[in-house]
């Protein structure tokens, strides 16, 4: 094989991807996963419980094992991996079916347009910014949630090891959906407090999916947290939420939460870092993703930086969370040393 050949190789490979990604959408957006979860099962076994066209179902399961998610016997019956059971509903399972869904997937065409005559693709391709479309669309906002949910699931355990919850008593989270995040933090510390903001049918969908066993340690705050914050908390909390904005809002939103938090408190943001060059990461693509779907970015550490100082903080610490996820600490105080 001549270098040239290599190279073609490489990048059919990497146009393959898309098969991939749909492939592997569908598995979770059918329940495969889940399907199987009791054992090995025949092409149409599982057709019949999906009520799937055999033919069709053979030919993605076997584009499933070859990802190593399933596994063929010598009977023809197919079975979950180790690594396929991420797809199941309780796991990654929702995520990976909004990546494939259709208000997710449809704007990515619409990236060259972006580049060469500005605008958000996702507007181009849907007619409304992507918080507008989940609030006219109730499937793709529960896809949206639920993709969500998995991934903050995958998060939460790694903030609680990360930041001492113990001597706070009120947390707000800022945008923080359904309250997946939250919730996981009162139910490790039972003298936590908690305010979940966020848009008006974002809290409907919160209220109707949480459990009333936190009581009143759980409080809803509806509204646009652009114009207005909870005040009184001594620990703020935004995850993944400054990356859907523009320097300029991203910084009057720290603003906000830092006039509202308690002289002591602490403003936890969660995203990801672009790191420099040579190095490569799920932040990269997701730069793009926001780029696509609501025209916000990832940034560096020096502009997070600088992102706080606009908004009055100081940057206290800086500390990866996931392979793809940071937690950045702000304060109002001179920052520690």
């Amino acid at each position: 094989m001549t270098p040239d050949d290599g190279d073609s190789a490489r990048l059919l490979d990497l146009l393959a991807g898309k098969w991939r990604v749909q492939a592997v959408s569908t598995a979770a957006a059918l329940g495969i996963a889940d399907r199987l979860g009791d054992g090995p099962r025949t092409p149409s076994e599982l057709a019949a419980a999906i009520d799937a066209d055999p033919d069709g179902l053979t030919r993605l399961l076997r584009v499933l094992v070859g990802l190593e998610l399933l596994t063929e016997d010598e009977r023809g019956r197919f079975a979950l991996t180790t690594f396929g059971a991420q797809l199941k509903q309780d796991a990654m399972g929702p995520l990976a079916t909004f990546v494939g869904a259709p208000e997710q997937w449809d704007p990515w065409p619409r990236l060259r347009d972006t580049l060469v005559e500005g605008g958000v693709a996702f507007e181009r391709t849907h007619g409304a910014g992507l918080y507008e479309k989940m609030r006219s669309d109730a499937d793709a906002a529960r896809r949206y949630d639920e993709a969500v949910d998995a991934f903050t699931r995958h998060e939460a355990a790694a903030l609680l090891d990360a930041f001492d919850f113990s001597t706070a008593s009120r947390v707000v989270d800022v945008g923080g959906g359904r309250g997946t995040l939250l919730c996981e933090l009162l139910t490790r510390h039972a003298e936590l407090h908690g305010v979940l903001c966020d848009l008006p049918p974002v809290i409907e969908r919160a209220r109707e999916a949480r459990p009333e066993s936190f009581g009143d340690r759980l409080a809803f705050a509806a509204g646009d947290f652009h114009e207005t914050i909870p005040a009184g908390g001594d620990v703020y909390i935004l995850k993944h939420v400054l990356h859907n904005w523009d320097d300029e809002r991203a910084a009057a939103l720290l603003r906000r939460c830092a006039e509202a938090m308690t002289p002591t408190g602490r403003i936890l943001v969660i995203e990801g870092i672009l790191l420099p060059a040579p190095h490569t990461d799920t932040t990269r693509l997701l730069d793009l993703e926001m780029l696509v779907l609501t025209g916000g970015r990832e940034r560096r550490k020096p502009e997070w930086r600088r992102l706080f100082s606009n908004a009055g903080l100081a940057f206290e610490d800086a500390r990866r969370l996931t392979p793809s996820s940071w937690l950045l600490v702000g304060s109002t105080q001179p920052a520690r040393t």
